[in-house]
């Protein structure tokens, strides 16, 4: 009698019509799409250039016609005919573009920015036509900033998304949400910025200290608070001292500054100290020289009528923010 023999069980098919593992690492979910257009093993999609593989992600999410044909036309057609046939009313530019995407899995939402910045012109078109390459990360940073500001050298300073975003939240600080002729001029400056740190001091000086860090103290007919970039600038050069290095305690919220006027000119500093209460910090006269006993009294009583040692304000975070991004 045959001994008994057990057959290992046969191994399952696997669907020609399912994406493998690579294809879904590329594409995402657009793979199950693809798949149906380029069964397994994906093997003439993953033969053609990386544009003509983009294209083909565009095309299975908006494109017309009939889309199984695309295979046979993918190899021969241009990507310029592709693009007249299956997505009429792609936007002019998008073939260069497509050359000049980089990185895997770019999302359907991905694509759909790129052909929003397109179709909208303007800065952001402008951004994509000069980059030598692009990439989600260019894309991101583009959706995150203003229209205005989408120019290639302010993208060019802007190292993360993050960064891009924080400049937006800066410049709607400066210029408001829809004041376009505002953000316009604004751009125009920043566009000649030569590093990061620079692009944000012009963007502080752009704002303006008192919409950032509020004098914590009112000042008075005798006693006027410093309290942007342009006071800052002038009280230096008229009492010779280094008061604009004192910027970025300002900005942080740890610092405000005044300016007696007068007979005993003066500027008066005061800080935030470890309790968070305002007190009195330097008091000095023309290059840094004493001031009299009186002017300090009379200084002294204001501050403390004032509320000079009542617990502060919270700091403003995006002023931290933008003097960190400072450099400061």
């Amino acid at each position: 009698m045959p001994a008994h023999v057990e057959l290992a069980p046969r191994a399952a098919v696997a669907d020609p019509f399912a994406p493998s593992a690579q294809l879904v690492a590329e594409a995402g979910a657009l793979a199950p799409a693809l798949a149906r257009i380029w069964p397994r093993p994906h093997a003439s999609y993953f033969a053609a250039e990386p544009a003509r593989r983009h294209l083909a992600a565009i095309i299975v999410a908006w494109g017309e016609g009939d889309g199984q044909h695309l295979a046979a036309q993918f190899d021969v057609w241009s990507l310029r005919r592709l693009i007249a046939d299956y997505l009429p009313d792609a936007p002019s530019g998008l073939a260069e573009a497509l050359r000049k995407l980089e990185g895997s899995n770019f999302r359907r939402e991905d694509y759909a920015t790129l052909i929003s910045l397109l179709r909208e012109g303007g800065e952001g078109a402008k951004a994509l036509r000069h980059a030598e390459r692009i990439d989600r990360i260019l894309l991101a940073k583009l959706t995150a900033l203003p229209a205005a500001l989408r120019r290639p050298r302010i993208v060019a300073l802007l190292d993360t998304v993050q960064v891009a975003a924080l400049v937006a939240r800066g410049a709607k600080r400066a210029c408001g949400l829809i004041d376009e002729r505002a953000m316009a001029r604004l751009a125009d400056r920043l566009e000649r910025a030569r590093s990061s740190p620079g692009l944000f001091r012009m963007l502080i000086d752009e704002i303006g200290l008192e919409q950032l860090a509020p004098p914590p103290v009112p000042g008075g007919d005798w006693l006027r608070p410093l309290a942007s970039t342009r006071d800052i600038d002038h009280a230096a050069l008229r009492f010779e001292n280094c008061l604009k290095g004192r910027i970025p305690l300002l900005l942080l919220g740890r610092a405000a500054y005044y300016e007696v006027l007068g007979e005993e000119p003066a500027i008066v500093e005061i800080v935030r100290d470890a309790h968070g209460l305002w007190v009195v910090g330097e008091v000095r006269g023309h290059a840094n020289a004493e001031i009299t006993l009186g002017l300090w009294e009379r200084i002294r009583a204001h501050l403390e009528r004032h509320g000079a040692r009542v617990r502060g304000a919270k700091p403003d975070a995006l002023a931290i923010a933008l003097a960190q991004a400072a450099g400061w």
